[in-house]
């Protein structure tokens, strides 16, 4: 069976700044046999203001965390080298009108707009003018931002995914996939933060057309996304599961296999004379035993044989058949 469900294994940030474990984890992402390997891409300057002040947060920390995970379009085009040698799609998350540039020398035609960039018009309006295919995530958008952001769209293949961006996420809301697509009429997905391996399975079952889902080489990291992410084999059953809920799904059509065929001989009844009888009685429903296997008439043909009378004798527990009936009353 051709795969319907694109799994995209979510490196992020996961790398660190460290070029190596951007290899490792499309290594990863290739060996657990997932469609998409992504990462994400943006200019810290275009992106954060480290001159913010907040009570909780020290953006200018955060400023230097991003500024260090940056990487060169030179490196950028060895990752996705390296990437289709290996046979596995790569692409990236934007978070800035100029990454449009270095997708552009990359020519990636395919980007995810992160959640946190859905009202972000000026850039989808850039994007749009590209006409990319673009994965649009929904996480704290209401259905009114989602439609005004597709409209800011209308030249793209756009795909939605459902998306609950809460880290980890405990409620994943599942069914919003079914009122995203009936809204929307478009292909949905949705982008996991659970820390399970089953959830996303689960979403295949209620209808989810692309899976994302952040990985990472060693989730016993403190900082970044490591400690929600899946570790290689975890990633590996993630898959797993996503293409046994593929596979479970079927046809949409009722369709009797040839072995339930086979079976129906087996586990469906037949008709068998209760009794002795002999040539030229009646039959009568008192006559007949219901019993496996199917044998040579099934059950269902009970009122055909009712009141037709036997061309021979015939022996207790004898399947009936029709060679045994006269054809007339």
């Amino acid at each position: 069976m051709k795969n319907k469900v694109k799994i995209i294994a979510e490196a992020g940030l996961n790398h660190n700044g460290n070029f190596k474990n951007v290899i490792k984890l499309i290594d990863i992402a290739n060996d657990a046999k997932a469609d998409y390997v992504k990462f994400q891409l943006f200019n810290t300057d275009q992106f954060i203001n480290g001159n913010f002040k907040h009570k909780n947060l020290n953006y200018k920390k955060l400023f230097n965390r991003f500024k260090s995970l940056e990487f060169s379009l030179e490196k950028w085009k060895k990752a996705l080298k390296y990437a289709e040698n290996k046979g596995i799609k790569f692409f990236f998350s934007i978070f800035d009108i100029e990454s449009i540039n270095y997708l552009e020398k990359l020519k990636i035609k395919i980007i995810k707009i992160p959640s946190g960039e859905i009202n972000n018009f000026d850039l989808l309006k850039r994007v749009n003018k590209k006409k990319y295919k673009i994965i649009l995530s929904t996480g704290m958008s209401n259905l009114k931002e989602i439609e005004k952001a597709l409209s800011y769209l209308n030249n793209c293949d756009v795909i939605l995914l459902h998306c609950v961006s809460e880290y980890p996420t405990l409620r994943p809301n599942l069914n919003n996939i079914k009122i995203l697509k009936k809204k929307f009429k478009k292909k949905v997905g949705y982008s996991d933060h659970t820390t399970d391996i089953i959830t996303p399975a689960l979403s295949v079952m209620i209808g989810a057309n692309y899976i994302e889902k952040h990985f990472t080489y060693d989730k016993n990291q403190k900082i970044g996304d490591h400690s929600f992410s899946l570790n290689p084999k975890e990633l590996k059953e993630m898959v797993k599961n996503i293409r046994l809920a593929e596979m479970s799904l079927g046809l949409n059509k009722r369709l009797v296999t040839k072995n339930e065929k086979k079976l129906q001989f087996f586990a469906r009844k037949g008709l068998y004379f209760k009794k002795n009888k002999f040539k030229g009685e009646k039959i009568e429903y008192s006559d007949l035993k219901i019993l496996r296997p199917q044998g040579y008439l099934s059950v269902d043909k009970i009122n055909y044989i009712k009141g037709k009378r036997l061309k021979k004798d015939v022996k207790s527990l004898s399947p009936v058949r029709v060679s045994h009936l006269k054809m007339s009353k």
